[in-house]
């Protein structure tokens, strides 16, 4: 959650800077969450990237005017990193068909209890909502704003960053790409994502 204080002034719709980071969530399943919501927060870290990316079609003709383009394809990259070296966390975000995730369990090469995240085969991903969330001060008061994606599957493999123990900032960072896509069970115009926000109101 952030609570940016810089001055909202000046604006041609009053108190609609949006400061700060964002906190995340996932859902366990792909849909809508429930009103005030935010499913199982992902621990902290920092949102990097939502990238709307709409693909035309490239139909010509030879002998007229060329048809009016449509959308082909219609997707949201998402981007963000983690701080928590958590396990469960790590299989929420690869959709929970992906992997073995055990916690709080007897290690395997570990001799005391261990949260547990093993990976590899064939498998069909599994996709679900994220949602992120915002909280800017606005004039004494909080102003939140959420993005909620409604089908997302991860896009890259586990990255892991570590550092040296002599390093200014020794905390590994873990990067996650994330696909959203139409989920086409739900109205057009109202397939892909969601915003809302408390800003300007």
């Amino acid at each position: 959650m952030a609570l940016g204080r810089y001055q909202q002034t000046s604006l041609t719709n009053a108190g609609t800077v949006l400061q700060g980071g964002f906190r995340m969530g996932v859902a366990g399943t792909a849909g809508v969450f429930g009103s005030g919501s935010l499913g199982t927060i992902l621990g902290i870290g920092n949102l990097t990237g939502l990238t709307e990316n709409i693909e035309k079609t490239t139909t010509q003709a030879g002998n007229s005017d060329q048809p009016d383009e449509q959308v082909a394809n219609h997707t949201l990259a998402i981007t963000f990193d983690l701080l928590e070296f958590w396990p469960p966390s790590f299989d929420l975000i690869r959709g929970g068909s992906l992997d073995a995730e055990n916690a709080a369990t007897s290690g395997t090469y570990i001799s005391g209890t261990a949260n547990g995240f093993s990976t590899g085969g064939l498998s069909t991903l599994a996709g679900k909502a994220f949602i992120f969330e915002n909280t800017t001060y606005v004039a004494g008061a909080t102003a939140v704003t959420v993005l909620v994606a409604y089908l997302a599957r991860i896009e890259a493999g586990m990255v892991f960053t570590p550092k040296t123990d002599h390093e200014t900032d020794p905390v590994m960072v873990m990067p996650f790409i994330l696909t959203a896509e139409l989920d086409t069970g739900r109205t057009a115009g109202d397939q892909l994502f969601i915003t809302e926000s408390e800003l300007g109101v």
